[in-house]
């Protein structure tokens, strides 16, 4: 609850700050400005997650070859 508390007050403060900050500039021909707000878009109704699609089986391919000799040349190191 505290930290929610010292958010709300920082945002109070940067707020204040920002209205600051921006109280130098002028709108042409002097009108008030208006607090209006963005108009919100309605929320649309949850849908359900859709299912996710089954992977078609793929063609395996051919097992490979080594090319210059069988596997028995192997040495250790």
């Amino acid at each position: 609850m505290e930290e929610a508390a010292a958010a709300a007050q920082s945002m109070q403060e940067q707020a204040a700050s920002l209205v600051e900050a921006v109280s130098v500039f002028r709108l042409e021909g002097g009108g008030q400005a208006l607090h209006a707000q963005a108009p919100r878009a309605p929320e649309a109704p949850a849908r359900p997650l859709a299912k996710p699609r089954k992977k078609e089986a793929i063609a395996s391919a051919p097992p490979l070859t080594l090319a210059g000799g069988a596997a028995g040349d192997w040495t250790e190191f």
